[in-house]
């Protein structure tokens, strides 16, 4: 349960906000209309515009005088997202209140790189479709964040069934949990592309690679839950996160800069620049740095005695700094192409160590380096053929990885050099100066036939090959040979096959999916002390089958079910000396039995959804960890079965006042015999999986207010809260509940204040984050940073 000073935390945070946002607001409970006009620059109305207000999930079409009308809105803030084919989409906000409740607005579309010769029916946003699909699926539109100090690991977390469990502050490692599966289990893609091709994730990990990865430069985010489109054709086990960056299109330059504690800095650029009526060129560019330097807690510093004792210090081997650079040259309305973009991007990452897993043995000299580069032809094609449409993705990476741990000194907590090993590293026995260079090629080509308006297949196909070699002069000294030297090949081909068709007068759709995924690889093992060359090859089978009811414009119901597969990666299957992980060819894949059911209900000045899901796993791999020189070694060993329930509620309770909340509830229980869990007894059947947070949620409110300083001009407030109950870092079963290790229950705020000027162009932004200064805690007890302040300047030049 809660701990008494919750009550307490709630006050002194919430306290002055609430008080702002009433004494700014009042209630209304008239309704509003908001209608207009939609036209091209030379005045001519427009037919079958697509105008949406995506905080109301409602949408019209313009009709043959270009004229849309909304009814029955509530007063406040509302943004608009207007988009035709052959026109850029453009964003504007309009206020309606009381004394303003008939709003008439002229919208102007510029032609865009979308343009087309022949007439084509405009459909919904991509956005729009998605969320109406029959999958459980979450999206984060991230345009609302870009004023923010946030992160795209930050925005996951708010995403109801998401728990992202960092190791530290800004680029250290990082944990998915998707609806109870977490790690490998869950997959990332870039617009598509698994993102194991494109970044150090399979090296490194998902935080520093999401750290690549800034907000400004994502459209999108989509989470999928459960069952995954066949668009996405992997093997993900229980689910997918998509990122969707954003495309040039026209003229525009919009930059910002950021400076944060701990010596954060973040600073971007985005630019755009249409060359011809169909040539556009884009860029973007990213630099991000942090000193980590915060105060850690409670870590032991040995006396001159040898006594240990418990310190508070500041970290001091923990920077990151990481940089991307993408610039892209795409095409549009050609006789060949509705749409073909040629894009390249370098990006690298410097990365210090301080601490193993759980913070008890400090770090002074390991690090890791990356260096990546890719190179990527994208096409895509509405009737190729007809009611067929095409898209095709070829792209080159190559990932080169540095991990150096060289030194013989042992530091203390301080920083402090307090002795000299007479062998091995601060992490590995070898001691390592290792350079890894992975090419991959990889390919994509989807085809969608719509035979009518009620039917549309799909077939999805991601390919690619990937070849790794290295050397290590360090831990060939020490082996007597440099293993790392020794290329490894792995070879993947994922095909999705799906159907999706609307029946009963389009209240039920019904979505259907089959998938293969072929994997071969090869490599080696050490067997005591030589190298013996492996092949592994890997032929598994995924389905799926989703349906979505909608009885009324208000009610939504959706079921889905997947059997899912994940294959085991490179790492788990072919090891990795320099984390001294042996391979294991005979690893088996893993399996689940995914279901998600789910309703989704809307009205004015309310929306709810609630979604409740059953997992069964088995063959779970886990890394079965031994102390060095040993090698530890991928194991099949639990089976669990997942049973959970998560809500949201979205809240416009009075103008200019908007309120979100989520909560996930899940149980996660141990099922298997002692045979397959590797302990001596069944002891831990049944028994609730340890260092899994169970209970979790998030909330924001949020203030908005126009014409503070003159008519257009924008004022936003906001306070958002997290919430983690306490959790065991070990079997719960064990020894006395007393004396166990947990991770204690987390409450943190941040709050932030940001101001735009009339102009629209220039926003500065001003947040707080761990306002209260909380001790926090995520993996196994490792420290998170505590209150840090952050200033960001906004601005769009054209």
């Amino acid at each position: 349960m809660m701990g008494p000073n919750l009550f307490c935390d709630i006050k002194r945070g919430l306290g002055p906000i609430f008080l702002l946002l009433f004494l700014a607001s009042h209630m209304h409970a008239q309704k509003a209309v908001l209608s207009g006009t939609v036209t091209d620059d030379e005045g001519m109305p427009l037919i079958g515009a697509h105008i949406g207000i995506p905080l109301l999930e409602r949408t019209e079409a313009s009709d043959e005088n270009g004229f849309f009308k909304f009814t029955d809105l509530p007063h406040g803030i509302l943004s608009l997202e207007v988009s035709h084919v052959g026109f850029e989409t453009i964003h504007r906000t309009f206020e309606i209140s009381k004394d303003n409740p008939n709003v008439e607005v002229l919208i102007i579309l510029r032609p865009g790189q979308n343009q087309l010769n022949e007439v084509v029916v405009q459909g919904e946003s991509k956005a729009t479709q998605i969320k109406k699909s029959p999958l459980s699926v979450s999206l984060v539109e991230t345009e609302a964040y870009h004023h923010r100090s946030v992160s795209t690991s930050d925005l996951l977390g708010t995403v109801p069934g998401v728990r992202v469990r960092q190791s530290g502050g800004v680029g250290n490692s990082a944990e998915v949990s998707l609806q109870g599966l977490t790690g490998r289990q869950v997959r990332f893609f870039i617009d598509g592309i698994p993102m194991d091709y494109l970044l150090p994730t399979q090296e490194l990990g998902l935080g520093p690679s999401l750290a690549m990865l800034p907000t400004s430069q994502i459209e999108r985010i989509e989470v999928y839950k459960g069952a995954v489109p066949v668009s996405l054709a992997t093997d993900a086990l229980g689910g997918a996160v998509n990122l969707v960056p954003k495309k040039a299109n026209g003229d525009y330059l919009e930059t910002s800069a950021q400076y944060g504690s701990f010596g954060t800095w973040n600073v971007a650029l985005n630019a755009g620049k249409q060359l011809m009526k169909n040539l556009d060129l884009g860029f973007s560019g990213y630099y991000n740095a942090s000193d980590n330097d915060y105060t850690v807690d409670d870590v032991n510093l040995v006396d001159e005695n040898g006594n240990p004792q418990a310190i508070s210090t500041r970290k001091f081997h923990d920077a990151f700094k990481s940089y991307l650079f993408r610039g892209s040259l795409s095409a549009s309305d050609i006789p060949w192409a509705d749409r073909v973009s040629l894009s390249a991007s370098i990006a690298g990452l410097y990365d210090e160590i301080q601490h193993n897993f759980e913070m008890r043995q400090p770090y002074g000299e390991a690090l890791n380096k990356v260096r990546t580069f890719n190179t990527a032809l994208e096409y895509d094609k509405k009737e190729i053929i007809r009611n067929v449409d095409a898209k095709a993705y070829i792209g080159y990476n190559r990932i080169v990885t540095q991990f150096i741990d060289t030194t013989l000194n042992i530091y203390n907590w301080r920083g402090e050099i307090v002795g000299r090993r007479n062998s091995g590293g601060e992490i590995t026995t070898s001691r390592n100066d290792l350079e890894l260079t992975g090419n991959n090629g990889t390919g994509r080509l989807q085809f969608t036939y719509a035979p009518n308006g009620n039917t549309e297949w799909t077939l999805n196909g991601v390919g690619s090959l990937y070849k790794r070699v290295g050397e290590d002069p360090v831990a060939e000294a020490f082996y007597g040979e440099d293993h790392f030297a020794r290329p490894i090949r792995i070879g993947k081909l994922n095909i999705g096959i799906g159907l999706e068709k609307e029946l009963f007068d389009k209240n039920l759709t019904s979505l259907t999916g089959i998938k293969w995924y072929h994997y071969h690889a090869k490599g080696f093992e050490i067997v005591e002390g030589e190298a013996v060359s492996t092949r592994q090859q890997n032929n598994e089978f995924g389905a799926m089958q989703s349906f979505s009811w909608k009885p009324s414009t208000d009610f939504t119901g959706k079921l889905s079910y997947e059997y899912a597969t994940r294959l085991p990666d490179r790492v788990e299957t072919l090891g990795d000396f320099s984390v001294a992980v042996a391979a294991n060819p005979d690893l088996r894949p893993e399996r689940s039995h995914n279901i998600n059911l789910g309703i989704q209900y809307k009205r004015t000045k309310w929306t709810a959804e609630v979604n409740g899901f059953f997992r069964e796993v088995k063959d779970i791999i886990i890394l079965q960890a031994v102390p060095p020189p040993v090698l530890s070694t991928y194991e099949n060993l639990l089976k669990a079965r997942i049973m959970g329930v998560e809500g949201e509620v979205k809240i416009y309770p009075i103008k200019k006042v908007s309120l979100t909340l989520n909560a996930t509830y899940q149980d996660l229980r141990n099922r298997s015999d002692k045979e397959d869990a590797g302990v001596s007894s069944n002891r831990y059947f049944g028994a609730r999986l340890p260092n899994r947070p169970y209970l979790f949620g998030n909330g924001e409110l949020q203030f908005t207010q126009t014409g503070l300083l003159g008519d257009t001009d924008l004022l936003q407030i906001w306070w958002t809260a997290q919430y983690v109950h306490e959790f065991f870092r070990y079997w719960e079963i064990d020894g006395r509940r007393e004396d166990k290790l947990t991770i204690p229950e987390q409450w943190v705020q941040h709050a932030g204040v940001s101001y735009t000027d009339k102009s629209r162009k220039y926003t500065l932004t001003l947040e707080a984050h761990n306002l209260l200064d909380k001790r926090v805690f995520d993996n196994f007890g490792v420290q998170k940073p505590g209150r840090s302040w952050h200033v960001k300047l906004k601005a769009i030049l054209f």
